[in-house]
C-alpha cells in the first residue's frame, strides 16, 4: 500500500513538470548570455596556455624554414674586388711623369733613370719620373712590384705606397699595395726602412724579413716565408698559408673578386703550387680537387663555401 503511494506522488510530480509553463523569452535570453559569459571566462583561462603553444610552435617552425629562406641571403665576406685596369700594358706619359699600367695576368718590366729594374706585377701601377732629380729618388706604387735598386748613397730610393713608406739605398725588395689587402714589404738583399705615411723614423728590414700591418695599425716585423716571392718566376707558391691569402693572391693575378660564404674558411690553411700561366678554371678545379672547400665561378666573382 505504501508503495503504490510512493508510485502516485512521483507521476503527479512527472505531469506536474509537463505541465509546467513554458519559460517565456526574456527567461530564454538570460539563460543564453550567462551561457556565453561562461564560455567566454573559460577562453580566457585557457588564453595564456594556447598562446604559449602559438608562440613555441612559431619558433620551431623559424628554426626549421630559416636555412631554407635565407639560402639567397648568405653573408659574403669579400677578400678582394676586382679592379679596373687596362687590358694590355699601357705607358702614358704626363709632363715629366710616367705611368705605366698592367693588365691582368701579365707582368712588365720597367728600367728607370738611374739603372733600377722594377718588375710590376698584374694589375699594378707605377709612377716615375723621366729623369730623376733633386735629393732623392721617388716613385708611387700601386698593386705589386719588385726592386733591383741601383745602389746610391747620396739619393737614397723611396716606394710610396698609400700607407705604407719604403726607403732604401740599393737593394732587392718586393712591395705590395693592392687597394684591398693588407699591404706588406719583404726584403731579399741589403737593407730597407720601412715606415707608415706620416712617421719620420720607419722599422729597419733584414734580408728574410717582412713588414705587414697589424690589428693596431702598426708596423709589424715577421720573418718571410721561403715562397713569398715565388710571383716574381711564374709560379703560385702557398706552403701553409691562410686560404684567405691564398685567394688574395690569386685573385690579384686573374683579376677576379673573391668572397667567402663561410667565414672559419678564412683561416683555413692550405698547401699550393701551380703555374700561373693557367686559367682561372683550372686553378679552381685544382682547388676543389683538394678538398678543403668548393671553388666556383657565379656572377663574375669566385665563390668559396663550405
Amino acid at each position: 500500500m505504501k508503495d503504490e503511494n510512493t508510485n502516485d506522488q512521483r507521476l503527479e510530480a512527472l505531469f506536474s513538470e509537463a505541465l509546467s509553463p513554458k519559460p517565456t523569452q526574456e527567461e530564454t535570453e538570460q539563460a543564453w548570455q550567462e551561457f556565453i559569459h561562461n564560455r567566454r571566462q573559460m577562453k580566457q583561462k585557457r588564453l595564456p596556455y594556447w598562446a604559449m603553444a602559438s608562440v613555441a610552435a612559431v619558433l620551431v617552425l623559424c628554426i626549421v624554414l630559416w636555412p631554407m629562406l635565407n639560402k639567397g641571403s648568405l653573408q659574403e665576406i669579400q677578400v678582394f674586388a676586382s679592379l679596373s685596369v687596362p687590358t694590355q700594358t699601357t705607358i702614358v706619359e704626363e709632363g715629366q711623369q710616367v705611368i705605366v699600367s698592367t693588365p691582368a695576368q701579365q707582368t712588365t718590366t720597367v728600367l728607370l733613370s738611374d739603372g733600377t729594374e722594377v718588375l710590376l706585377n698584374a694589375n699594378s701601377r707605377l709612377e716615375y719620373p723621366k729623369e730623376f732629380s733633386g735629393g732623392q729618388r721617388s716613385v708611387t706604387l700601386t698593386g705589386e712590384a719588385r726592386f733591383h735598386v741601383t745602389k746610391d748613397t747620396r739619393h737614397p730610393f723611396i716606394v710610396h705606397t698609400q700607407q705604407i713608406q719604403t726607403q732604401v739605398l740599393g737593394t732587392v725588395f718586393d712591395v705590395k699595395a693592392y687597394p684591398q689587402g693588407t699591404p706588406d714589404v719583404t726584403l731579399y738583399e741589403g737593407k730597407v726602412a720601412v715606415s707608415l705615411n706620416g712617421e719620420e723614423v720607419g722599422q729597419t728590414l733584414q734580408p728574410g724579413e717582412q713588414a705587414t700591418i697589424d690589428n693596431n695599425g702598426r708596423l709589424q716585423l715577421t720573418q718571410a716565408t721561403p715562397d713569398k716571392g715565388k710571383w716574381a718566376e711564374g709560379e703560385f707558391v702557398f706552403d701553409d698559408q691562410q686560404l684567405m691569402t691564398v685567394m688574395q693572391e690569386i685573385a690579384s693575378w686573374y683579376n677576379v673578386s673573391v668572397v667567402f660564404r663561410s667565414r672559419p674558411l678564412l683561416e683555413e690553411r692550405i698547401y699550393f703550387r701551380m703555374n700561373r700561366e693557367q686559367q682561372l678554371e683550372k686553378v679552381l678545379e685544382v682547388l676543389n680537387d683538394i678538398g678543403i672547400a668548393r671553388f666556383e665561378q657565379a656572377g663574375g666573382k669566385v665563390i668559396v663555401r663550405p
